[in-house]
């Protein structure tokens, strides 16, 4: 049985974007000039395909993909549990006349957010999909529907520094030379300057601690304390209570306290917050980013994601890989566009 996707005036708002996880699960064929896609659905059902086809480009010739070809999309359910698998269902995604193709040879198709970007760039009023020939003739494509989305996509790295420029620059900086990041993306910084705050701090003229690397040089007679300095004023005296500016973080903060309690101190703390994602929920709501990016010490190997003021923060170790930024772009970038990736 094939089926066609409903399309009803109600549902089409509702459709979301769509793109394969992989081009490994994109079959084509060559369905003859003039090919009806409900009729190849009911001529492939029992037929064998790789077992990682998920959806099938049907098109009117055989060799490379050419720009502006008639093309269709269907989606396909297979059974089996071999190398190849048999096409028991299938379903039209998209009609001839609602597609478009187009061949970029430079655009690497396993790149999230550049074919995403780039196969949103080329949609027509008409058209509801864009197929897309990448880098080594690999076919993919974007199934759009009815929505309207409008790049560029704006993204906001919160970090901090220094160094400087700030980790996450410097990993967007390489990603971007290296095409791994779409044209049609706008990539800002927000630096939280440590080295200001650490200043401010030492104005007041009282002792400031750090778990943190905050300046990359600071005079010797500046009033900077460490876990010897509190411990040799407790031995001296520990009836008056020695004031801590402390630069960093709530994670730095329960370390201290900690300390404090396990050798009885006297301290009084005061944090100045240096961390990213706590100035991440604090700009949020004001900046016009439609996604954030932040490192935080307190994730230790993986990232995850939350949202504030209903905005996608992607949230990564504090010693992020390159590898580890694009996946949070693409991360993003299927956040803010609503993007099923199957």
């Amino acid at each position: 049985m094939c089926r066609m996707r409903n399309h009803s005036m109600n549902k089409m708002n509702e459709s979301p974007i769509l793109t394969p996880k992989h081009c490994a699960d994109v079959a084509v064929i060559n369905a003859g000039e003039g090919f009806y896609p409900e009729k190849i659905i009911q001529d492939l059902i029992g037929k064998l395909t790789f077992y990682s086809t998920k959806y099938i480009i049907l098109r009117e010739r055989d060799g490379e993909l050419k720009t502006n070809e008639r093309v269709s999309i269907i989606k396909v359910k297979t059974e089996g549990g071999d190398l190849l698998k048999k096409i028991v269902d299938g379903e039209v995604l998209a009609l001839p006349d609602k597609c478009t193709t187009k061949v970029v040879p430079n655009i690497d198709e396993f790149v999230l957010n550049q074919r995403v970007l780039k196969t949103v760039s080329f949609k027509l009023n008409d058209h509801n999909a864009v197929i897309l020939s990448g880098r080594n003739n690999n076919i993919t494509f974007v199934y759009l529907g009815e929505q309207e989305v409008r790049p560029p996509i704006k993204v906001l790295l919160v970090d901090t520094i220094p160094p400087s420029p700030n980790r996450l620059e410097v990993l967007a900086r390489l990603a971007r030379t290296s095409g791994l990041i779409s044209n049609a993306l706008i990539v800002e910084n927000l630096d939280v300057d440590t080295t200001g705050i650490f200043d401010e701090a030492l104005k007041k003229g009282e002792a400031v601690f750090t778990l943190c690397s905050t300046r990359e040089r600071a005079s010797l007679h500046e009033s900077i304390a460490n876990f010897k300095t509190i411990t040799q004023y407790k031995a001296s005296d520990n009836s008056h209570t020695l004031n801590i500016n402390l630069i960093g973080c709530s994670l730095s903060q329960s370390v201290l306290k900690k300390f404090k309690k396990t050798l009885g101190l006297n301290l009084e703390v005061t944090l100045r917050d240096i961390c990213p994602l706590h100035r991440a929920r604090e700009v949020a709501a004001k900046v016009d980013a439609q996604g954030l990016i932040v490192r935080c010490c307190k994730m230790i190997a993986s990232s995850k994601k939350i949202h504030v003021n209903s905005k996608p923060v992607i949230v990564l170790p504090w010693t992020p890989t390159l590898g580890d930024l694009v996946k949070a772009i693409d991360d993003l970038v299927v956040s803010i566009l609503g993007l099923e990736v199957e």
